[in-house]
C-alpha cells in the first residue's frame, strides 16, 4: 500500500525554494553578501528562548530574522560564524537550514536539550550518530529508512573538543518524533529498542535536508527531562561544564567553539 508521505519523494521540480522566497523579501535577506564576503560557511543552531538574558548574545549583531508563523528568531554573526536560535519541531527547523543556506552556510551544528531515555546517560552530551525517522519531514527528502546519519567528521571534530574540555559524552542515537504529546509506551520501547537514549523533535530533519542539499551536519545533545514509561519528570540541570543552568552552557560552548576556530 502507498501513502502520500512515502510517495514522490525525490520529485526535482520544486514549486518554491528558499532562493525564491528570499527573492520576494528581499530586505529581509539585506546580509547574504555580507556574510558571504567575510567567508562564513559555518552556523551553530542553539535553543534560546531570550536573548537579552545572556550577556554574550544580546550584544552580537543580528543578521537574519527567521520568522516561522508568529515566532520569530534571530541570527547572530560572532567571528567567523553564525549562531542561530532555533525554532520547535521539524518543518520550521529544517527552514532555518533552507533558509541560512542561501547565506552560503554549508556546515551546521546543533547543540540543544532533549529528553533522556536512559538514566545512565542523564548528565552527559550525547553526539548524535544517526536519528530515528520518527516525523515526517524527512520523507520529502529522502527515500524511506529506519535511520539517518549525521556528518562523520562533524562528530569527530565534536569528540575532540568534548574531550579537551573535559565533557563527560556518549555517540548513540536519537529519536526524532513530530508528536511531543504521543511518545507512548510502545513508542518509547520501539526508539529503546532500535538504540535511542534520546529523544527530540528536529534531528532527523536537519540531517535530511543536509544530505538533500550536500551540506554538512552534526547534533549534539544534552538533557532537560527523563521520558519513562513509568513516567516524565522534568530534568532542568546541566552539573557537568561552565556553568549550571543548561542555556547558558550551551552559548558558552558555542562561543568556545567559534574562538578555538571549529
Amino acid at each position: 500500500m502507498e501513502y502520500p508521505i512515502l510517495m514522490n519523494y525525490n520529485g526535482k521540480n520544486e514549486i518554491v525554494t528558499p532562493q525564491t522566497f528570499a527573492s520576494h523579501v528581499p530586505e529581509e535577506f539585506k546580509n547574504v553578501e555580507k556574510i558571504k564576503n567575510k567567508g562564513i560557511h559555518k552556523a551553530f543552531i542553539i535553543f534560546y528562548d531570550e536573548p537579552n538574558d545572556n550577556d554574550f548574545l544580546k550584544k552580537l549583531e543580528v543578521v537574519f530574522l527567521f520568522h516561522s508563523g508568529s515566532v520569530t528568531t534571530k541570527v547572530f554573526v560572532y567571528k567567523n560564524a553564525l549562531i542561530a536560535l532555533s525554532p520547535l519541531g521539524a518543518p520550521a527547523a529544517a527552514a532555518l537550514m533552507e533558509e541560512l543556506s542561501i547565506f552560503g552556510i554549508d556546515e551546521f551544528v546543533a547543540i540543544g536539550s532533549a529528553g533522556c531515555l536512559d538514566n545512565a546517560v542523564k548528565n552527559k552530551f550525547v553526539i548524535v550518530k544517526k536519528a530515528i525517522r520518527d516525523e515526517g519531514l524527512s520523507y520529502h527528502y529522502l527515500k524511506p529508512s529506519t535511520y539517518v546519519a549525521t556528518d562523520k567528521d562533524l562528530n569527530l571534530k565534536l569528540e575532540k573538543f568534548l574531550n579537551e574540555n573535559g565533557f563527560k559524552f556518549k555517540k548513540s542515537i536519537t529519536w526524532t518524533t513530530d508528536a511531543y504529546y504521543r511518545e507512548t509506551d510502545k513508542k518509547l520501547a520501539m526508539a529503546k529498542n532500535l538504540g535511542a537514549v534520546a529523544v527530540e523533535m528536529e534531528c532527523a530533519a536537519w540531517c535530511a535536508v543536509a544530505k538533500y542539499r550536500g551540506l554538512k551536519f552534526a547534533q549534539l545533545l544534552y538533557f532537560s527531562d527523563l521520558v519513562k514509561t513509568s513516567g516524565w519528570e522534568r530534568y532542568l540541570k546541566l552539573t557537568k561544564g561552565y556553568h549550571d543552568d543548561g542555556k547558558d552552557v550551551i552559548v558558552t560552548i558555542v562561543k568556545d567553539m567559534i574562538d578555538k576556530n571549529f
